[in-house]
């Protein structure tokens, strides 16, 4: 079994400079929220706060870094991180880019993971890499000291099932689950090497609820070491997110964080991603593999977004926190918006 890694992230090394923040939105998000701020997101970035979880799913942010002309990967390397780490101008932004993402998954319940990110990354964890802000996230927001990994599958046989996420020592605390259609869970039933416990199948939302929420807090809370929990939605290899998503609202999961860009392109087109945290590392990358490409969104219906901050590190790197909007009117928009 494996321990999993945490290193320090200086200060100095990753604080960013806040170019933009919308004042009147954020103090809104402010007073309706009942998290604490973490004080070195503070120093480092801003205070971050978030709104209350709707009733039928958890508030769903992700987080990206995109190149200068907008590609999540090079053609010969498709693991995203390099996009930032091969920013040769400025390492530390790159430092500072994956801090983010530590620092919300520090205020994260959950992360869903997706399978094809475990083929490219062979070291891949969605634990909080900073002491600091786990500590923080223990002391200050009462929540354990990761959040749940949940990997994300049509059919599962794309899982790499001898991946280091599924290997590491029980005494860390981590947390990891598979979300799949039936057709996935009978898959795995043959030959996941751990011992797997079933929660579903649900077919839809409609069929998750109260009692279904309670019922699989209830079964995540006895697991033993040795089990993983696997969440069945859907109908053969079609899960359902918005079942998944229920399901996980109420049994306690208040704060999702995406670092899948497939799924979360599928929930942009089901209205179900709240934020987005892009960051852009100033590479120009070329090639095909950008957000959304093999689900454009047309010109007279799309999500738009505002920015609540901008932030620089250097002038390599730019962060931004976007909240999104959807079936947004032509007519009020336009007229709504300050040239």
């Amino acid at each position: 079994m494996e321990k999993l890694v945490t290193f320090d992230f200086p200060t100095d090394q990753v604080s960013l400079n806040l170019c933009y923040r919308d004042d009147e939105r954020l103090r809104t998000i402010a007073a309706s929220s009942s998290d604490a701020a973490l004080p070195k997101v503070k120093a480092v970035y801003d205070e971050l706060l978030f709104p209350p979880a709707p009733a039928d799913r958890p508030y769903v942010m992700s987080s990206i870094v995109l190149s200068s002309d907008g590609k999540m990967a090079f053609a010969d390397m498709p693991a995203g991180p390099v996009i930032a780490k091969n920013n040769f101008f400025d390492p530390n932004g790159a430092l500072a880019d994956f801090w983010i993402l530590n620092a919300l998954r520090a205020y994260s319940d959950a992360v869903i993971l997706g399978a094809r990110t475990l083929q490219t990354e062979a070291n891949n964890t969605s634990h909080i890499f900073d002491p600091e802000l786990a500590k923080e996230r223990v002391n200050l927001l009462g929540k354990p000291i990761h959040p749940m990994n949940i990997v994300v599958s049509f059919d599962a046989t794309d899982i790499p099932l001898r991946h280091l996420i599924f290997n590491i020592d029980p005494e860390e605390g981590f947390p990891i689950a598979i979300a799949t259609g039936p057709a996935g869970a009978s898959y795995l039933a043959s030959c996941f090497p751990r011992k797997l416990r079933e929660i579903g199948p649900f077919f839809n939302a409609v069929s998750v609820d109260k009692e279904a929420g309670a019922e699989a807090a209830r079964l995540l809370a006895s697991l033993s070491a040795d089990e993983v929990p696997l969440f069945i939605t859907g109908e053969g290899v079609r899960p359902d997110a918005s079942a998944l998503l229920k399901l996980l609202r109420l049994a306690g999961f208040h704060r999702l964080l995406i670092e899948s860009p497939s799924y979360t392109s599928a929930l942009m087109r089901q209205s179900m991603l709240d934020e987005f945290f892009i960051n852009y590392s100033m590479v120009f990358a070329g090639g095909p593999i950008t957000p959304n490409s093999g689900s454009p969104f047309g010109c007279e219906a799309h999500p738009h977004s505002r920015l609540l901050t901008l932030a620089t590190h250097g002038p390599s790197f730019m962060y931004t926190r976007q909240r999104l909007s959807y079936g947004v009117n032509r007519e009020v928009d336009l007229n709504s918006y300050k040239y």
